[in-house]
């Protein structure tokens, strides 16, 4: 028996075939249609500038360095528009504040605001107000060995201590017991010798270089640190923290106050003799 052949199967598949590419052509149309409709599938030109950016942490009040700095492409943007756009412009500034690292440098973290200029008398942020006081910049030499054995960073705050060889008149007058001795002070009187006193608190050190230091105060202040270093004055740097915001009271010190609290006992002449 001869068995007839039908195409029937054959054009279902065909119709099922072609059906499904449809419904996978809609897909696709309606999937790039919802893409379009984003912008995720729009290529858009972003407009760039160079900046300069912190390549590593630089703490405040450290004189910036080469090494320091890396430039940086960045999309324009008013967040950056102030940064700066050369690292010749930052080189040798002072970092008035901790920058970290990645961070845009822009003016107002330094310390000035001035080209070439490695401090600036005003506060980072501060200006200027006609009412505020007399600031100036003054400048004193500090051995390393008497100034937190030379440690003492700009930005750290100060208590400068000040000695100095105090002479008293030499008019004399009678003891209540009798005659005064030639050359010799009356008992109970002053006499010639070294004094010492803290002379200012709550000083900023503006910058340093060496042993020489630039302090932030008022022209009044300046005077008295200018007389004081010419009478010869040895200056002494004392590191205080920089949240203790209070005024110590001290009394100073001489030699004769300190073996009388300490009680050292006074040298007598030795007889050496066999």
């Amino acid at each position: 028996m001869e068995l007839e052949y039908s195409d029937k199967n054959s054009r279902r598949s065909k119709v099922y075939i072609a059906a499904g590419i449809i419904v996978a052509l809609l897909v696709a149309a309606t999937v790039f249609i919802a893409l379009q409709g984003s912008g995720l599938t729009r290529e858009e030109t972003v407009d760039t500038r160079q900046v300069v950016v912190a390549a590593l942490d630089i703490p405040g009040r450290k004189e910036i360095q080469e090494a320091d700095l890396v430039m940086r492409e960045v999309p324009i943007d008013p967040v950056n528009e102030t940064a700066f756009v050369g690292i010749g412009e930052v080189l040798g500034r002072i970092a008035a504040v901790p920058i970290t690292a990645g961070q845009l440098v822009t003016p107002n973290l330094l310390a000035s605001s001035e080209i070439g200029a490695t401090f600036s008398i005003l506060e980072p942020g501060e200006e200027f107000d006609p009412s505020m006081p007399d600031l100036r910049a003054v400048s004193i030499t500090v051995a390393d060995d008497r100034a937190v054995g030379g440690t003492l960073q700009p930005g750290q705050l100060v208590d400068l201590i000040a000695t100095l060889t105090v002479t008293p008149p030499t008019d004399q007058t009678e003891a209540p017991d009798g005659e005064v001795p030639d050359g010799e002070a009356p008992a109970d009187q002053p006499v010639a010798g070294p004094s010492t006193k803290t002379t200012l608190q709550q000083i900023d050190i503006l910058s340093r270089v060496g042993s020489l230091y630039i302090l932030r105060t008022d022209l009044a202040t300046a005077e008295k640190i200018t007389e004081l270093t010419a009478t010869g004055a040895q200056y002494t740097f004392v590191l205080r923290a920089d949240e203790d915001e209070r005024t110590a009271e001290t009394e100073g010190s001489t030699l004769d106050r300190l073996l009388e609290e300490y009680g050292f006992p006074a040298p007598e002449e030795a007889d050496l003799r066999p």
